[in-house]
């Protein structure tokens, strides 16, 4: 019976740093995207400056990291706390 219990923790460990690392690679291309962008604007590509669609994709997909990322911490210490 332990042997399960452990070999459950390592599963937990290891579900816990692939969604950490997906986190941080989907925050660093949120980062990279946003840059890219803010130069276009000042490099004068975008005639229009920053778009009605793009601000909402950044705000979206900004708030989505947050959301995961919030929903992540609570439920590892809410396990953590047990």
């Amino acid at each position: 019976m332990v042997d399960d219990d452990e070999q459950h923790h390592k599963h937990r460990r290891l579900a816990t740093i692939v969604a950490v690392v997906l986190a941080v690679g989907m925050a660093v291309s949120l980062v990279i995207v946003t840059i890219a962008i803010a130069h276009a604007v000042y490099a004068g590509n975008l005639d229009n400056g920053l778009g009605e669609n793009t601000t909402q994709v950044l705000i979206g997909w900004g708030g989505g990291i947050i959301g995961v990322l919030g929903a992540f911490i609570g439920y590892a210490f809410g396990r953590a706390d047990r």
